[in-house]
C-alpha cells in the first residue's frame, strides 16, 4: 500500500460548492420564476423547478428569478 506525505488537514468544499453557498448559489427554495421573453414573474413553487413551468402570457419556459 502506498501512503502519501500529507497530514490530511484539508477541508475541501464539503458539498457546498463555490463560496459555501450551496448548489444553486444560495437562492434556496423561495424566490420567483421569471419569463425571459416577456418578464412575467410569479412565486416559485417549492419542489417544482422553474424550467418546468410555462409562462401563462407567452408560453415560454420560465427561468429562476432572484
Amino acid at each position: 500500500m502506498v501512503t502519501g506525505f500529507g497530514r490530511g488537514y484539508g477541508r475541501g468544499l464539503g458539498g457546498r460548492g463555490i463560496n459555501g453557498r450551496g448548489r444553486m448559489g444560495g437562492l434556496g427554495p423561495e424566490g420567483t420564476c421569471k419569463c425571459p421573453k416577456c418578464g412575467y414573474e410569479e412565486p416559485k413553487i417549492r419542489g417544482q423547478p422553474c424550467v418546468e413551468m410555462v409562462c401563462p402570457k407567452c408560453g415560454t419556459k420560465m427561468i429562476r428569478g432572484q
